[in-house]
C-alpha cells in the first residue's frame, strides 16, 4: 500500500490544467472525430503553453512504404552528414500526430540545440492497428533511414530512436528487436508507458491529476489479444542485454513513473550505460508546457543534452 503523497505544482502547472479542464471532454462517436478534437484542443493549448515553432528550421515530409508520413525537422546551418533522431509522439496508442503542434516544436527545438536530424513518424493507431503495427512502422523508418541516409545527408553510424510515453512504450519494444542488427545508435525514453501489467509500478496516487485512468484502458485498444505481461505490450519485460545507450527520463508526480526507473535498472544490472532523471514537480504531460514552465524547458535541455551526449558516444 503507498502512502499519501502531497501533489504541489508550481503556477504555470495549475494554470495548464486549468485551461485543460474548460476545454471539457465532449462526447464522440468514433476515434476518427475524438483525434480531430484532440488535435484541436493540443492546438489551442499551444498558445500560451508550448512556445511558438523557432525559427532557422527547415522542414521536409517524406513517405516511408505503403505512405507512412514521416516529418523531418533539421536546422538550417547544421552541416550534415547528421545524426538522425527518431522520434515517437505519445497519445495513449491511438491518438497523436507527427504533425501536432506541441511535436513540431519539441522537435524543432531538438534540433536546433543538439543539431541532429529529428524525424517524426505517423506510425499506424489503436485500435484500428493494434500492436505489433506500431512497432513494425517503427522498424520499418528505422531501416529506412539507414538504406536512405546517403539521399537524406545523414550518418547511419549515428541513428538515435526515442519516444513520449505509448511511443516510448513502442521505442522500447522496437529497440528490442533489432539489437542484433547493431541499427541503433542511442535510445531515448520520456515518461515511458512500459508497465501496462495490472499488477505492475502504475501509481494511483497520480493518475487523476494527469487524467489517466488506467493501464487497462490503453491495454484494452492497443494489446491486440497479447496478455499485458507479454514483452510487446510491457516492454518493461523485454530483453535488455544487448540494448544501445539509454537515456529515461520521468516525473515526479507520474504514476507511469515506476515503469521507467524499473527498466532503468534493469538496464544497470544488465551492464548496458544508462543515465535517466527525475524531474521534481513534472507531471506526465508537462513537456508540453515548454513555453511557459521551468520544469518543462528543464526536462527538454535534459533531453537535448542526451542527444548531444550520445552523439558525441558514437564518434562524432
Amino acid at each position: 500500500m503507498k502512502e499519501e503523497s502531497r501533489v504541489i505544482l508550481n503556477a504555470p502547472t495549475q494554470a495548464w490544467l486549468t485551461r485543460i479542464a474548460a476545454l471539457g471532454r465532449p462526447e464522440y462517436d468514433d476515434f476518427a472525430t475524438e483525434r480531430e478534437r484532440r488535435l484541436v484542443e493540443s492546438a489551442q493549448l499551444s498558445d500560451g503553453f508550448v512556445g511558438a515553432l523557432p525559427g532557422g528550421i527547415t522542414v521536409w515530409e517524406h513517405r516511408v512504404g505503403d505512405g507512412l508520413l514521416v516529418r523531418e525537422v533539421r536546422g538550417q546551418a547544421a552541416d550534415g552528414p547528421l545524426p538522425a533522431y527518431l522520434l515517437l509522439h505519445g497519445g495513449a496508442f491511438w491518438h497523436g500526430s507527427a504533425t501536432e503542434s506541441v511535436n513540431m516544436v519539441i522537435a524543432a527545438n531538438r534540433a536546433l540545440q543538439a543539431g541532429v536530424a529529428v524525424f517524426l513518424a505517423d506510425y499506424r493507431l489503436a485500435p484500428e492497428f493494434p500492436c505489433p503495427a506500431a512497432i513494425d512502422d517503427t522498424i520499418e523508418v528505422l531501416r529506412w533511414l539507414q538504406q536512405e541516409a546517403g539521399t537524406l545527408d545523414l550518418d547511419p553510424s549515428r541513428l538515435l530512436l526515442g519516444g513520449i510515453s505509448a511511443g516510448a512504450n513502442i521505442a522500447t519494444a522496437a529497440a528490442a528487436r533489432v539489437t542484433g542488427e547493431g541499427l541503433i545508435a542511442g535510445l531515448i525514453l520520456e515518461v515511458p508507458a512500459v508497465d501496462l501489467r495490472p499488477d505492475g509500478s502504475w501509481d494511483e496516487r497520480f493518475a487523476a491529476i494527469n487524467g489517466l485512468d488506467s493501464t487497462e484502458d490503453m491495454t484494452r485498444l492497443y494489446a491486440g489479444g497479447l496478455p499485458a505481461d507479454h514483452p510487446d505490450i510491457s516492454p518493461v519485460l523485454v530483453d535488455v542485454t544487448a540494448f544501445p545507450a539509454t537515456h529515461i527520463v520521468t516525473a515526479e508526480y507520474d504514476p507511469l513513473r515506476g515503469g521507467g526507473e524499473i527498466l532503468a535498472t534493469r538496464l544497470r544490472e544488465a551492464g548496458v550505460r544508462v543515465t535517466a532523471t527525475r524531474h521534481l514537480g513534472a507531471l506526465h504531460g508537462s513537456l508540453g508546457l515548454t513555453g511557459a514552465d521551468p520544469i518543462a524547458q528543464a526536462w527538454q535541455d535534459d533531453v537535448s543534452s542526451a542527444l548531444r551526449r550520445l552523439v558525441v558516444a558514437t564518434g562524432a
